[in-house]
């Protein structure tokens, strides 16, 4: 049964093994529905996550999961115990928890709405779940787009781009990363935090790294992530004999707090994709360079062609040694980064929610 006109009960689910950019956008979003008079909420994740002890520590009720992968029977039995208490909204933040509630809601014959966050701009795996929520809240245009070229009705897919909030970084020490990946402070580190799928192109970013090798002998390389191409990418390293210059450390959490370590940001995409790392990138002062299908202007972050090392290297190497351009990227890119905090996020995610909502009251009536 859907509550009241006046309020909207929503369920969070998480798997939140994790502490990735996905589980911080689920923190920052709950923590801004908090404020919102017509919001009940929970958050359904793994008992032992980072996630659930954020929430815990917001004041946020958790359900919590025996989670080691999306069939384990424990969580679907207890999920199932608690999707029978008149919620209004099903918001799975990922594929399997997208998976698991889709089930859930069959096997309890729940009314509530069921939407899915696709925070990733490449076609999922999976597109049958996707066609099954009533509205996925895409994290970009381009995320948007590979949705509806899936075959989604272009009226069920809304876009929530990720927010940032300027916190204070953890205790950590200072030139850890640096440390770990071998640059001295007189080094020029660039960075990369995403996963090496074969959506991104890391190997553009490896290929400039090789350019700079004469024209920017201070340049020193760090792609942090795990994923399915890191052996292509450890073997393109090789072959440009660039060990000790790029360096792909693996998966870091919370890799924020290396952040204030970094000179420039580069987001390895085949289309334009600010992700929350880009984000907080911004809100650092880390000017941010982002490899896109076309060359339109995008003020807050320098736009190079996709798959073009040579115009990747040479936007670096201004960056090195323009300090003119450099602080005039660093200031638009902060700029846009306070323009996407929490309550852009809570707003447009409310929108989605009361849209649903009314859909589904409708139905009913």
């Amino acid at each position: 049964m859907m509550s009241p006109d006046s309020s909207i009960h929503v369920l969070h689910v998480d798997s939140g093994q994790e502490w990735q950019s996905v589980r911080d956008q689920v923190r920052l979003l709950v923590h801004g529905l908090r404020e919102q008079p017509e919001i009940r909420q929970a958050v359904a994740t793994h008992e032992r996550s980072r996630l659930a002890a954020e929430c815990t520590e917001l004041g946020i009720p958790i359900i919590p999961l025996p989670w080691f992968s999306g069939t384990d029977p424990r969580a679907l039995r207890e999920l199932a115990r608690h999707a029978r208490d008149g919620w209004d909204v099903y918001h799975a933040h990922d594929a399997t928890a997208l998976a698991l509630m889709l089930y859930i809601q069959a096997l309890v014959g729940s009314d509530a709405a069921v939407v899915a966050s696709r925070r990733f701009s490449a076609p999922p795996r999976s597109v049958a779940r996707w066609h099954r929520a009533d509205v996925v809240l895409a994290v970009s245009g381009p995320a948007r787009d590979a949705l509806i070229a899936e075959g989604i009705d272009r009226r069920r897919v809304h876009v929530v781009p990720n927010c940032v909030v300027a916190e204070q970084p953890g205790d950590v020490a200072e030139g850890a990363l640096r440390a770990a990946v071998g640059a001295s402070p007189e080094h020029r580190l660039v960075a990369s935090f995403t996963a090496l799928n074969p959506h991104r192109d890391h190997a553009t970013l490896i290929e400039a790294a090789a350019l700079l090798r004469e024209r920017a002998p201070q340049a020193r390389f760090v792609v942090l992530g795990r994923g399915p191409e890191r052996r292509i990418l450890e073997d393109l390293v090789e072959a440009h004999e660039l060990e000790g210059r790029v360096c792909l450390p693996g998966f870091l959490p919370d890799a924020r707090q290396y952040m204030a370590e970094i000179d420039v940001f580069v987001m390895p995409s085949l289309r334009a994709e600010v992700t929350s790392a880009c984000l907080e990138a911004m809100a650092a002062g880390v000017p941010v360079v982002m490899p896109a299908a076309n060359r339109a202007t995008r003020p807050a972050w320098e736009a190079v062609p996709a798959r073009d090392p040579e115009a990747l290297a040479a936007a670096l190497e201004r960056l090195f040694r323009d300090q003119r351009h450099r602080d005039g990227l660093v200031r638009r890119g902060r700029e846009f980064a306070l323009r996407h905090g929490p309550p852009a996020l809570v707003s447009r995610t409310m929108s989605a929610y009361r849209a649903v909502c009314r859909q589904q009251r409708r139905r009913a009536s």
